[in-house]
């Protein structure tokens, strides 16, 4: 029960947050935004990503901003399972291998309108994945330089958050910070923090993860998620132990700082949550 209670108190913590970011126009520099600086450059993104594409209203359209290499309409699958059972062999192994990274299922489904949802708000499904696998990091920089959201994601998974902040300040000193591989990360970056994606909380939790931060840093990116619309990733903070609330707030504002700051507008409106979340195994 105590464990339950801390969950709803993480809760409102989260939406207060929210609320209180949203009407705050101020934003202050903070010391998470600062540990391994890069070029300000703005992210570059066609006007075809103003557009989602259109196809046969019986089917799932992807958004034209959240495409990745070439127009797709996935198929419109049931079930978890059944998109997973879709794929084999190494490309299997390449997919599981991705979603490993989040403490989180980012691809948990049981309805046709979930896997829906994933698709418009942005999600690496996996043939994203597999097609990401299979690219060069150069040639996902190239889909970087031209504001690809997904390829934004594969390049940060693959090239940076593979390396704690400590060598990648190292990199950036050493390759400069007007290099080519210096503004291809603070450009990816910057797309995804623009994106509007929920995904975007993931990425922050793997990266705070893989870099060793404390666990409300972790946690902060969940919470984010759920704050964008999808409730799922609470499932991370319903067995939460022991947190530092002051610190877990404070993440949580400076991950939503950040966002802002990418553009200035990604939290106006209110967001369309993840359909019936229960019915996924969520945990509160």
């Amino acid at each position: 029960m105590k464990y339950t209670w801390k969950f709803f108190g993480l809760c409102t913590l989260a939406i207060l947050g929210y609320f209180a970011y949203r009407i705050n126009t101020e934003v202050a520099p903070t010391q998470e935004t600062t540990q391994a600086p890069a070029p300000d450059k703005k992210p570059t993104q066609s006007n075809e990503a103003l557009h989602e594409s259109s196809e046969n209203p019986d089917e799932v359209a992807i958004p034209n901003k959240y495409q990745f290499i070439k127009k797709s309409t996935p198929e419109n699958f049931k079930t978890e399972e059944e998109l997973r059972n879709s794929f084999s062999g190494s490309d299997r192994l390449v997919m599981d291998e991705f979603y490993s990274k989040f403490d989180q299922d980012a691809i948990a489904f049981n309805k046709p309108e979930q896997y829906d949802w994933l698709v418009k708000n942005g999600y690496p499904m996996p043939e994203d994945v597999v097609a990401g696998y299979k690219m060069s990091i150069d040639d996902l920089g190239k889909l970087v330089d031209q504001g690809n959201i997904k390829a934004s994601y594969f390049y940060l998974m693959r090239e940076i958050y593979k390396q704690n902040s400590g060598t990648l300040l190292d990199k950036l000193n050493k390759s400069g910070y007007d290099s080519k591989w210096s503004a291809r990360y603070s450009n990816a970056e910057q797309i995804v923090m623009a994106s509007g994606s929920p995904f975007v909380g993931y990425i922050f939790a793997a990266r705070a993860a893989i870099d060793g931060k404390n666990p409300e840093s972790v946690y902060a990116g969940y919470a984010l998620a759920s704050v964008m619309g999808d409730q799922r990733a609470l499932n991370v903070l319903a067995n939460a132990q022991n947190v530092d609330m002051r610190a877990f707030v404070s993440y949580l504002g400076t991950k939503m700082d950040m966002m802002r700051i990418a553009n200035p507008n990604v939290f106006l409106g209110k967001p369309v949550d993840f359909p019936d979340v229960y019915s996924v195994g969520v945990r509160h």
